[in-house]
């Protein structure tokens, strides 16, 4: 058996989720859950909607149900900055990155097959959610971050990606703020809504799927037949289970989510600008910067002019975000604010809220099975939101059977490599982190 110790829990308050146009869509009510379903996945983000559509697409005929702790799109799927890059090259959250330029070729590949799958889904259910292709600044402002500008440019030349040079005046113009001073842009980037994206498509899954939200499930056993074990006591037995929970894997006791660690990350997003406050930005298009130094902020602005900054990183020793960080990430969300934005000072947050990104050693994902008939899959970087699909699709073909070209990179690259036992985890990353914020500098 393996039994859950800690729920995942909201902090603060998510933008994304509370204005999506989906925010109000109901699910299956949980009373209706049955006794048996042939697949039960566990985690409704963007890995488990997109296992559920795969095993529903290789099996119209098989009972899914796709289950998750707190609402759609409430925790770590929509509390993201809303980038979906196409473009975005995997980097080590914390310690040295280890994909090669194969490697990197193909999550290209595979983001390009996942985003196109997201895309299909858009268009043949109608759904209206945001999708634009604004693009991605690689940015930076201290003359000794440059160096990483210089290599991520030939690393985009390596894998022949359409990007553009911006420096000076002519990013500033670009951006409404003279804060930084060279940057990449990368065409091949959307921005989104991501709580309101997953809810859409978690909406359009087809009627073999039953989605159940606010159900938490307090434990899982494995065996010929294996089951969920909902809080509330209620067993739910499944021909296979899938579990795309992420960090969130650990407190289950599996042995293989022992080398699967987190961070937390604080984000904030802005009142509407008024009339006279976007005067600044006079022509200038949506926009969303990530930082080339790892612990820089991350910004953007949005198409209903407001303005979104995600900062202040935190060594994830307890999953769930404690108070204390939450308070405290609130003067460093505001610093960044103002550091890029200093005539906008009278600029209220409206939102401001905690999530979790997991993390592995070697920037490896975890993906296979995790114990007799149970499966999953843990992201290993920022890249959330595309890995995180390619993972709960290619669980999907895994479990039914479904051979690729895609799948065989995947089983034989995604392997987690050793990460030390506590204290001595803490203690390293939390001092890897220290020195990387020292070196970031204003990029903060």
């Amino acid at each position: 058996m393996y039994k859950v110790s800690v729920f995942p829990e909201g902090s603060g308050v998510n933008p994304w989720f509370e204005l999506s146009s989906y925010k109000n869509y109901k699910f299956k009510d949980p009373s209706l859950i049955k006794d048996s379903y042939d697949y039960v996945v566990v985690g409704a983000g963007f890995g488990g909607v997109s296992a559920a559509f795969r095993l529903a697409e290789n099996n119209p005929s098989a009972r899914i149900a796709l289950i998750d702790a707190l609402p759609v799109g409430f925790y770590s799927s929509g509390r993201n900055a809303g980038f979906v890059s196409i473009a975005q090259v995997a980097k080590a959250l914390i310690g040295f990155d280890r994909f090669t330029l194969e490697d990197q070729k193909w999550l290209l590949r595979l983001n390009r097959l996942i985003v196109s799958r997201i895309e299909k889904i858009k268009e043949q259910h109608n759904l209206n959610f945001e999708w634009r292709y604004d693009g991605m600044y690689k940015g930076v402002r201290e003359k000794r971050n440059s160096l990483a500008l210089d290599r991520l440019e030939e690393h985009l030349t390596n894998l022949n990606l359409d990007y553009t040079r911006v420096k000076g005046d002519d990013l500033a113009s670009l951006l409404g703020t003279d804060f930084y001073k060279d940057a990449l842009y990368v065409k091949d980037t959307i921005l989104n809504n991501p709580s309101e994206t997953i809810r859409a498509l978690a909406s359009a899954l087809p009627s073999s799927v039953s989605v159940f939200e606010n159900t938490k499930v307090s434990e899982v056993t494995d065996g010929a037949r294996p089951k969920v074990i909902l809080s509330d006591g209620r067993q739910i037995a499944a021909g296979k289970i899938i579990l795309t929970v992420n960090a969130f894997l650990s407190k289950f006791g599996f042995k293989a989510a022992s080398n699967v660690a987190a961070i937390h990350s604080y984000g904030a997003l802005t009142r509407v600008l008024t009339l006279e406050e976007q005067k600044a930005f006079a022509g200038v298009n949506p926009w969303g910067l990530t930082a080339t130094h790892p612990s820089g902020a991350t910004i953007r602005y949005t198409s209903d002019h407001r303005i979104f900054v995600r900062t202040d990183i935190d060594f994830a020793s307890r999953l769930n975000v404690s108070k204390r960080l939450f308070n405290r990430s609130e003067y460093y969300l505001r610093r960044a604010f103002l550091r890029r934005f200093p005539n906008l000072k009278n600029v209220d947050f409206a939102y401001h809220y905690g999530g979790l990104i997991s993390f592995t050693g070697n920037t490896r994902p975890l993906f296979g099975e995790v114990a007799r008939n149970i499966y999953a899959g843990v992201t290993s970087d920022g890249t959330g939101v595309t890995r995180a699909a390619i993972l709960g699709t290619y669980l999907a073909d895994l479990i039914q059977n479904r051979d690729s070209e895609e799948l065989d990179y995947i089983k034989s690259a995604y392997h987690p490599s050793y990460l030390p036992p506590e204290p001595f985890r803490s203690i390293g990353a939390s001092a890897f982190l220290k020195y990387k914020d020292l070196y970031a500098g204003v990029e903060l």
